[in-house]
């Protein structure tokens, strides 16, 4: 912990995570930081884990998935619950893969969990509010994506999602990125980003902005229809490489193509409603 000012310790250092391990998403939540250990690298379980850093022990908590790695960057509900996306492997015991997971702020007990065998998730959750309800989504490896009540993951049999979309992807194609986006117009309306490599699947919408063949990212519309949720693709990028997760700011879309042998990196905006 160190002074803004002076860059100079302010506290004792602590120990948090094992040695050697391979760690990721770090983000402190109030007075707490947490991280996620994947790989199993210095012998490190995957999981994630929490410091409390305002308490003079500096004490540290851990769940270990026991299945799957944590994938992508861990999001948090309004009242702290943190949300994580866990990938393919072989479980044991009460162990989760395939499956997004909601554990409980600071002592990381698990509160809920969504899992499907074919449910091979490679982002981590995006949270978004619609109608009281915190809405997680995230993309599976065939470019579905599962919406899923931030309060209820699966629901009583821990396997019912909100909604699934069609598969974005074309064959040979991959999510673009270990994160979508997602925004909300002032209407109300919301969206969901998903940046992709390769050809989309077929009957997704390219008219918008020409064909796709290196990738693309899609905008999918979140419908509500008295509750009952739905996916509809709304519009598609120009054709781009290596999309990133875009940015979202005032309803403009920033999408940037990263780019790659022989192509240069380009920013391209579109009207986050329309794809203009």
């Amino acid at each position: 912990v160190l002074g803004l000012a002076s860059g100079k310790d302010i506290q004792r250092p602590a120990p948090f995570l094992p040695a050697n391990a391979k760690w990721s998403a770090p983000v402190a939540v109030g007075t707490t930081l947490y991280a996620a250990t994947s790989g199993k690298c210095g012998g490190a379980p995957d999981g994630v884990w929490a410091i409390d850093l305002d308490s003079d022990a500096k004490p540290v908590v851990s769940w270990k998935t026991n299945g799957g790695a944590v994938v992508g960057a861990v999001a948090f509900t309004e009242d702290g619950t943190l949300i994580a996306a866990i990938g393919p492997g072989q479980a044991s015991g009460e162990g989760k893969a395939n499956a997004i997971v909601a554990l409980a702020p600071k002592t990381l007990q698990l509160k809920g969990w969504f899992s499907q065998p074919t449910a091979e998730f490679v982002t981590g959750p995006t949270i978004l509010r619609h109608n009281n309800r915190n809405i997680v989504a995230a993309a599976t490896k065939d470019g579905r994506v599962l919406l899923l009540d931030a309060a209820s993951l699966g629901g009583s049999d821990h396997a019912t999602p909100l909604a699934v979309s069609k598969p974005v992807l074309g064959a040979g194609a991959a999510v673009g990125a270990d994160a979508l986006a997602a925004w909300q117009e002032p209407t109300g309306t919301s969206w969901f980003l998903l940046p992709a490599r390769g050809r989309l699947a077929a009957g997704i919408a390219t008219a918008t902005n020409g064909a796709v063949a290196a990738g693309a990212v899609v905008a999918l519309k979140l419908v509500d229809a008295g509750g009952t949720l739905s996916l509809e693709p709304g519009w598609v990028s120009h054709d781009l490489s290596a999309p990133a997760t875009p940015l979202i700011v005032n309803g403009v879309v920033f999408t940037l193509a990263t780019g790659g042998r022989g192509t240069a990196a380009a920013l391209h905006a579109y009207d986050g409603a329309t794809g203009k």
